[in-house]
C-alpha cells in the first residue's frame, strides 16, 4: 500500500492538532527529517503514519506533524527518509555493558554456572581492560538501535564463587584502579545515553561503604551534566547475599540519597524458596516503592506479586537471556493485568551474545503468546512500547527519551524493510516489529546527530577498538590459562 494511502486510512489529524506550530522564521532548526514513515510510540498515535519533525541544535524534537513540511521550512541538514520508517532509539532497562567481550561463554550452563565460566577471564581485568570492554559494549549496543541504557557496572570485586544461591558468594577483596569511573567515561567516549547503577560491595563497616559511594558521587557529580548521563543508581544485590544487611543498607540508600534501586531477583530457578524468603527482607527494609526495579522477577508468588502491587514497585524482562540461561518465563502478561509496571533489557553480551532488540522483542513476543496460548496475550504494538517508551516510563526518563515527541531528545532509527526486502507493508508497525532485522537498520542518531552509516560506526576508529581487546583479551586468556594449568598439577 502506498505511504500517502495509510496517512488517509489511519485519519491523524485530530491527533495530532495539539503539536506546536511551525518554527518562527529566526528559528531555523538543525535539522528536518521528512517523508518519514513515523512510528513515534506516543499514546494516541499508535498507528504509523507519514510526516516529519525538526531538531533544534541541542538535540531535542521541536516539532512533529504529520504530511509534508511547509515549503518554507528550511534546516541546516535535511534527512528525505524517502517513505521509510523512523522509530524511536531502543532502550535496554537491564544491561551489563562491559561483559560485551566475554561472548559464547557458558553455553551449556544455567545462571551460577555461567558465572564461574566467564568469572575466571573477568577476575583477571584491570581498570584499563574495563575502560575498553565498556566502550566495545557501549559501542555495540548503539550499531544495534539501542539508544538508552541502564547500565550494571562492575565495582572491580574478585569474589569465590558458588554453585548455591542460599550461600554467599565470598566477600572477595576489591582490586586497585578507577573501575566505576573509567566504566563512566567509556559510555559518555561512545555517545550512549545511561543510567549508571553501581554495586555496594560489603567490604568493611556501613561507613566505609558508604565513604567509597560518596567519594564515586562527588567524582560522577560533574559528568551528570551532560546529556547523556541521566543519573546514578544502586545494583541491588540481596538474591546474592546472606543476611538482613543488604536490603537494609540499600534503602539506606535509596533514601540517603534519592537512588533508583535494581536488584537482580528471583531470576534463578535453584533454591527458589530462599530467594523467595529474602523478598520479605526487602519488604521490611522499606525497600520497596516506585524507585524499585525487580530484575528478572521470575520465581514470584501470589504473596509477592501483592506485595509489588501495593508498593508500587516495577520490574525489568530480560526475554532473551532468561532463554539463554533456561532461567524461566517471567509471566509479564499477568504483571501487567495486575498494573505493575514493566520494562525489557537487553541484559549483557554474554548471555545474549547479540544485543539485537528485534530477536529480543520476537523472543518475548512469542513467550508470552505460548504461554498463555493465545495470539492475543501480548500485542505487537505492545511489545514495542516496553522496549520504548515503557522502559522510559519505568526508568522515570520518559520526558527525555522513549518516543518521538516534540521536547524529546531525537533519538531515532532509520529502518528500511525493503532493504533487505521483506515485502509490501500491509501493517508497517506489525511488520516493524515481526520481520524488522538488525539487516533493516540503516542508520543511528543520537539528538540529531547520525552515529552509524550501515553496520559501520561514525563515531570511533573500529580498528583500533578491534586491537585493543584482542590484545587484552589474549594478554588474560594467557594468565587464566596458566591459572588453570597450575591448579591441575
Amino acid at each position: 500500500m502506498p505511504i500517502g494511502g495509510l496517512v488517509g486510512i489511519i485519519g491523524l489529524s485530530a491527533a495530532l492538532a495539539w503539536l506546536p506550530v511551525a518554527q518562527a522564521a529566526d528559528a531555523r532548526p538543525e535539522l528536518l527529517v521528512r517523508n518519514a514513515l513515523l512510528i513515534t510510540m506516543e499514546p494516541g498515535q499508535e498507528a504509523p503514519f507519514e510526516g516529519y519533525f525538526t531538531v533544534d541544535g541541542t538535540g531535542r524534537i521541536t516539532e512533529l506533524r504529520q504530511g509534508d513540511p511547509p515549503a518554507a521550512l528550511t534546516a541546516n541538514r535535511v534527512i528525505d527518509a524517502a517513505g521509510r520508517i523512523v522509530a524511536p532509539g531502543f532502550i535496554s532497562a537491564h544491561s551489563h555493558i562491559y561483559m560485551s567481550p566475554l561472548r559464547g561463554l557458558g553455553h551449556d550452563q544455567n545462571l551460577y554456572g555461567w558465572f564461574k565460566a566467564w568469572d575466571r577471564y573477568l577476575r583477571h581485568t584491570t581498570a584499563e581492560d574495563i575502560y575498553w570492554f565498556t566502550l566495545h559494549g557501549a559501542l555495540d549496543f548503539l550499531r544495534n538501535g539501542i539508544t538508552t541504557a541502564y547500565d550494571f557496572t562492575y565495582s572491580g570485586l574478585n569474589e569465590q564463587l558458588s554453585d548455591d544461591p542460599s550461600i554467599a558468594q565470598g566477600p572477595g577483596t576489591l582490586k586497585p584502579g578507577p573501575f566505576e569511573e573509567n566504566q563512566i567515561r567509556a559510555k559518555l567516549d561512545s555517545g550512549l545515553r545511561f543510567i549508571n547503577s553501581v554495586w555496594l560491595p560489603e567490604l568493611g563497616t556501613d561507613d566505609d561503604i558508604r565513604a567509597r559511594f560518596e567519594a564515586l558521587l562527588a567524582w560522577a557529580t560533574p559528568m551528570m551534566a551532560d546529556d547523556q548521563f541521566f543519573k546514578m543508581a544502586i545494583s541491588g544485590q540481596q538474591q546474592f547475599a546472606p543476611t538482613h544487611r543488604t536490603a537494609r543498607l540499600e534503602a539506606a540508600f535509596m533514601r540517603d540519597y534519592g537512588l533508583m534501586n535494581q536488584s537482580h531477583f528471583l531470576e534463578s530457578p535453584n533454591a527458589v524458596a530462599v530467594q523467595q524468603e529474602k523478598f520479605n527482607w526487602y519488604l521490611e527494609a522499606g525497600a520497596l516503592g516506585p524507585d524499585f526495579i525487580f530484575g528478572h522477577f521470575i520465581h514470584v508468588n501470589d504473596d509477592i506479586l501483592a506485595a509489588v502491587q501495593e508498593t508500587g514497585a516495577r520490574m525489568s524482562w530480560q526475554p532473551t537471556s532468561n532463554g539463554r540461561l533456561a532461567d524461566g518465563i517471567a509471566d509479564v502478561v499477568r504483571y501487567r493485568e495486575l498494573g505493575i509496571p514493566v520494562a525489557v533489557g537487553l541484559d549483557d553480551q554474554s548471555c545474549t551474545d547479540v544485543s539485537d532488540p528485534y530477536q529480543n522483542l520476537r523472543i518475548g513476543l512469542y513467550t508470552m503468546r505460548a504461554l498463555h496460548q493465545r495470539a492475543d496475550a501480548m500485542s505487537v504494538y505492545d511489545m514495542l512500547y516496553l522496549h520504548t517508551l515503557g522502559s522510559a516510563k519505568v526508568l522515570n526518563i520518559d520526558t527525555d527519551v522513549g518516543s518521538l515527541a516534540p521536547g524529546k531528545f531525537a533519538d531515532f532509527l532509520l529502518v528500511d524493510m525493503r532493504s533487505p526486502d521483506t515485502g509490501p507493508l500491509y501493517d508497517p508497525l506489525a511488520s516493524y516489529v515481526l520481520a524488522a532485522s538488525l539487516r533493516n537498520l540503516k542508520q543511528v542518531y543520537v539528538g540529531g546527530a547520525q552515529v552509524t552509516d550501515g553496520i559501520g560506526l561514525l563515531t570511533y576508529d573500529e580498528r583500533r577498538l578491534r586491537r585493543e581487546i584482542d590484545r587484552r583479551t589474549d594478554h588474560i586468556r594467557r594468565i587464566a590459562d596458566g591459572e588453570a594449568a597450575s591448579a591441575s598439577l
